[in-house]
């Protein structure tokens, strides 16, 4: 056990029209370049719906959060949700008032169901 944070993984899955990123471990200044990537291919994929599914991470930081809203401006009219459970990292999104701006399921059925 190294002791250090979890390591930031980002698998990226086609269902449909839609392109879903599922992200696991730690979302901070460390990290989040690694996202703002993998979301910017995701902008630029031609993918109707791009989908962030941040059930699988334990901490994000306000770094995090800058690169969720930068994405939301890159992908014009095309919809854009994201999943994350109630927990910390949900908090983050409610205390920085970006619930009210991008929508946020709990759950990718509640996601679709919004469809």
């Amino acid at each position: 056990m190294n002791g250090g944070p979890p390591e930031l993984t980002i698998a990226e899955a086609r269902i449909g029209h839609r392109l879903v990123l599922a992200v696991e471990g730690e979302v901070d200044i460390a990290s989040a370049e690694d996202l703002r990537v993998a979301l910017a291919g995701a902008a630029q994929s031609g993918a109707v719906e791009v989908w962030l599914d941040l059930t699988g991470v334990e901490f994000m930081d306000s770094t995090g959060i800058s690169v969720i809203v930068d994405t939301r401006s890159a992908l014009d009219s095309r919809r854009f949700a994201v999943i994350c459970p109630d927990g910390p990292v949900r908090r983050v999104f409610e205390i920085a008032g970006i619930d009210r701006a991008i929508a946020i399921h709990p759950t990718r059925a509640d996601a679709h169901a919004a469809d």
